[in-house]
């Protein structure tokens, strides 16, 4: 390699002539601490070569329990927990998740806790036997506007709907693969707003089976048997004084 003196960028070969040369305005000196970083680009001036960072401000471990690995600081560092939160997806945490910063003496340490690769299935399969969400059911001033909405910005399709149990009048819409009902009071102006979360449909195959499982767990229902809506699904909705104050029905929805 042929040596050019008084070159400002030097790769990471070193130039033995000059560091040679260097050696003899002092050892350790900044010129020949910059010929022998191992980085290939740096700077050989001491005026141009200052460090361009403060200092590390943490350290990012990834943790497979968050909590456990703040006790662990907590207890081990007498470190506090100075706050987190959610964690975006990234390439070095694919799928999210959520982290924690902790601190002791004068450093700080991000704890990463990853999102699990494979869908969590603790509890799949277990207790009433519902299959799905069949629908949301919102509260709207005007049904037919509601429709058009849903049409227009999700492509839906309108499948029916009718007089509503509560009076006033319904309607669905499907789109991908959800649905919608939209109820319209007997009084729309008694609503505050123009779209409201009202109830949820459970499907289960079979909606016999599926009350009498609730009633042994000590729910009851507002009847004794379901009704069919328009659009031929048997619903019988859970008593909200047994639900929390939460509306929902369990669904069969037609074969």
């Amino acid at each position: 390699m042929r040596c050019v003196k008084g070159a400002r960028i030097r790769t990471a070969t070193t130039c033995l002539c000059e560091v040679a040369e260097d050696r003899a305005e002092g050892f350790g000196s900044e010129r020949e601490r910059v010929y022998n970083a191992p980085d290939v680009g740096i700077v050989d001036s001491a005026s141009e070569g200052q460090m361009m960072f403060d200092k590390i401000q943490h350290i990012g471990y990834l943790v497979a329990d968050l909590d456990k690995a703040v006790a662990w600081f907590e207890q081990g560092f007498g470190a506090t927990n100075a706050g987190g939160g959610a964690v975006q997806s990234s390439h070095a945490v694919p799928g999210g998740g959520r982290n924690a910063f902790v601190h002791f003496g004068q450093v700080e340490a991000e704890l990463i806790e990853q999102l699990p690769a494979q869908p969590n299935t603790v509890g799949v399969g277990q207790g009433v036997k519902v299959d799905k969400i069949i629908h949301a059911g919102y509260l709207v001033r005007n049904a037919a506007e509601a429709v058009a909405w849903y049409v227009d910005k999700f492509d839906g399709v309108h499948v029916g709907g009718g007089a509503s149990r509560r009076g006033g009048r319904n309607a669905f819409v499907n789109f991908g693969q959800v649905q919608v009902e939209l109820i319209e009071p007997q009084d729309p102006s008694t609503m505050g707003v123009h779209h409201l979360m009202d109830h949820v449909g459970y499907v289960t195959q079979d909606i016999g089976a599926g009350i009498t499982e609730c009633c042994c767990r000590g729910f009851q229902f507002v009847a004794d048997a379901p009704n069919t809506n328009a659009i031929g699904q048997q619903v019988l909705y859970f008593e909200t004084n047994t639900s929390m104050g939460s509306r929902m029905h369990l669904t069969q929805l037609p074969a």
